[in-house]
């Protein structure tokens, strides 16, 4: 049967509220770090900066604030700038970084495929009735709520590709910026290092640095 716009109410609440609490609970226990400066390494605005003579690089473990809002519940994120301060092209692939947790592990890049993959189903979730619901939901209604939901997940996949750092080649004098993904770090894990080639900037978690200087 046709169910009512009441009754399509309540089973859209049903899939939305889970949603919107598992997001809240994930929130509260992010994680921040910051940069740890080294003879090497110089801290401005919560950025470890490093300075060669063929690049500047620079790194923060900035929150992803755009949509899809989720995405920071999944992976740890930096926010890198590479700056090119040859007279040449040089090359930046994503195989050229990798995250060490505090017990040595190595974590890698995780692609943007990827990323979609995992979150673009957690955009439509509310709109799927369970295969045993005896109710239906009135075809146009769920047409329409199903396009309002794909165009913002556009939008999100528009944000992934906008704000994300693209490897490839950066042009003499130029720069480039963006987040790049590796997987959540476990909570207890105290520090990290981001790795870019033979270099590395260390990273501590805010709490953690915190007790340190009130010691």
């Amino acid at each position: 049967m046709i169910v009512s716009a009441n009754m399509r109410g309540k089973i859209m609440k049903r899939f939305i509220f889970p949603l919107l609490l598992f997001v809240l609970i994930f929130s509260a226990c992010t994680i921040k770090y910051v940069p740890v400066q080294t003879d090497d390494v110089t801290i401005t605005d919560d950025f470890g900066v490093k300075r060669t003579k063929a690049y500047t690089f620079a790194a923060a473990n900035e929150y992803w604030n755009r949509d899809p809002q989720e995405l920071t519940n999944y992976f740890t994120t930096f926010y890198i700038s590479i700056h090119n301060r040859q007279r040449e092209e040089m090359q930046v692939e994503k195989t050229d970084f990798g995250l060490i947790d505090q017990n040595g592990n190595q974590f890698d890049v995780i692609t943007l495929n990827y990323i979609e993959n995992l979150l673009a189903p957690k955009q439509i979730d509310y709109l799927l009735i369970n295969e045993n619901e005896e109710e239906l939901i009135d075809t146009e209604d769920f047409f329409n709520e199903q396009k309002k939901v794909l165009e913002e997940w556009r939008i999100a996949q528009n944000n992934l590709i906008t704000y994300s750092f693209h490897f490839g080649k950066i042009l003499p004098g130029a720069k480039k910026s963006g987040f790049i993904f590796f997987p959540k770090l476990e909570p207890e894990n105290a520090e990290c290092e981001l790795r870019y080639n033979a270099m590395g900037i260390k990273f501590i978690r805010l709490d953690e640095k915190k007790k340190q200087t009130k010691e």
